[in-house]
């Protein structure tokens, strides 16, 4: 909904006898925005399902800048340099609301190759005129390809994809220790008092055999007149309700 309100609102440039792709495109985005929404609110998107939704997405987003030479009836390379691009990042970074690195990394993945595979289309489609160059001034104000521009648009993927991979990865192994610390918090604080089961399981240190310190204190023992008699009469784990 966000890219047709700004495809809406922004004025059209292409020429009035150009393909306009970006409609359908976004129309196709959109139903398949809307199914997965439907499958996901009825548990029924599964996890190939949501990796070939990620797949889809850069699929679909790279197809869209592919047609842009088409759409305003220019070269290849003129797509290469459209900021579309920017797009890649925000599809990467919504797959870490999923929590889990391997959607991540399969986002990056597929934008790369992706956009590998558009450099590619650009250089190899003209025998003899890949329209290459090393001058960085033509390269701006020509739809001359620039190769190192588009090497370092794919290492930015890949290093931004790497790095939240790895800050989703730590994010999850500290989120899954908090998990199991209140476990055993909550386990130990049936045997101990709240505040003790707490004090272990967040301790900055490993508790030591030994390890104590020295309070004054009021303890009470109490006994039950005949409950070591009555227990040795029910196996373990079964005990009579008083």
């Amino acid at each position: 909904m966000i890219f047709g309100s700004l495809y809406s609102l922004a004025p059209s440039t292409a020429p009035e006898a150009g393909f306009a792709p970006v409609p359908w495109v976004l129309t196709a985005y959109f139903v398949f925005t809307m199914g997965r929404l439907i499958g996901s609110h009825r548990g029924q998107l599964l996890n190939w399902l949501l990796m070939v939704s990620v797949v889809m997405d850069m699929g679909l987003l790279m197809a869209l800048i592919w047609s842009f030479h088409i759409q305003y009836m220019q070269p290849p390379s003129f797509y290469l340099k459209a900021p579309t691009i920017i797009n890649v990042f925000i599809f990467i970074r919504l797959r870490a609301l999923r929590f889990e690195p391997r959607f991540i990394l399969l986002a990056g993945a597929a934008a790369a190759l992706g956009w590998l595979g558009l450099v590619l289309y650009v250089v190899f489609l003209v025998a003899g005129d890949p329209m290459i160059t090393r001058d960085y001034v033509t390269y701006l104000t020509s739809n001359a390809i620039l190769i190192g521009a588009e090497v370092n648009k794919i290492l930015a993927i890949v290093l931004v994809t790497g790095v939240l991979a790895v800050a989703i990865s730590r994010a999850q192994r500290t989120l899954n220790h908090a998990v199991l610390d209140s476990m055993a918090a909550a386990d130990l604080s049936k045997f101990v008092s709240r505040e003790v089961a707490d004090r272990i399981t967040t301790s900055d240190q490993e508790v030591q055999p030994g390890d104590g310190e020295s309070k004054v204190a009021t303890v009470m023992f109490t006994d039950m007149e005949g409950f070591s008699t009555i227990s040795e009469n029910f196996p373990p784990g079964i005990w009579p309700e008083c």
